[in-house]
């Protein structure tokens, strides 16, 4: 009985948020993320098998935004890691002079839904990111498209803001 009541008490805290889990979602795309170890970890899901996406900014724009891709062909996972500089111009870190910080845990395309686990620094040496400060307000980005292709539009893109919680 005392096992049973400890996994109890785990899984309210935990859907309570006091250990830090913090999910966004609409539209049929979500992102949950944790602070853990001076990184964000982050669950990024959408009912889709095309790409998924996820972008960071100070300004309710995807202009400026440190903008992260993520997709699976056969199996196979790769992600994108852009900084938008200026609308339709999507620029890999790696070409503006800055460098693909993303690390790619786990990803999973199974029955018309594609999910990726990853991670980034809340603050990097990479000016192209976003850096990301507990407390402090900012817009998140949410991003689905139904095709792998990088180059299709979203079919989905909604503009949330959010606190960043520990």
């Amino acid at each position: 009985m005392k096992y049973s009541n400890t996994i109890f008490l785990v899984g309210l805290l935990a859907s309570v948020g006091l250990f830090g889990q913090q999910t966004h979602q609409t539209d049929g795309i979500s992102l949950t993320y944790t602070v853990a170890d001076e990184r964000l970890v982050c669950e990024l899901k959408a009912e889709t098998s095309g790409w998924v996406g996820v972008g960071f900014n100070t300004e309710n724009s995807i202009v400026g935004s440190d903008l992260l891709l993520f997709n699976i062909i056969k199996g196979k996972a790769s992600s994108l890691d852009l900084f938008v500089k200026s609308a339709g111009n999507p620029l890999p870190d790696e070409a503006l002079g800055g460098k693909h910080t993303i690390e790619l845990l786990n990803a999973e395309e199974k029955n018309s839904t594609t999910k990726v686990k990853f991670s980034i620094p809340l603050s990097s040496e990479d000016p192209f990111d976003f850096k990301h400060e507990l407390g402090k307000r900012f817009w998140l980005i949410l991003a689905y498209s139904v095709a792998d292709d990088f180059k299709h539009h979203s079919r989905v893109r909604r503009h949330i803001p959010v606190t960043l919680k520990p």
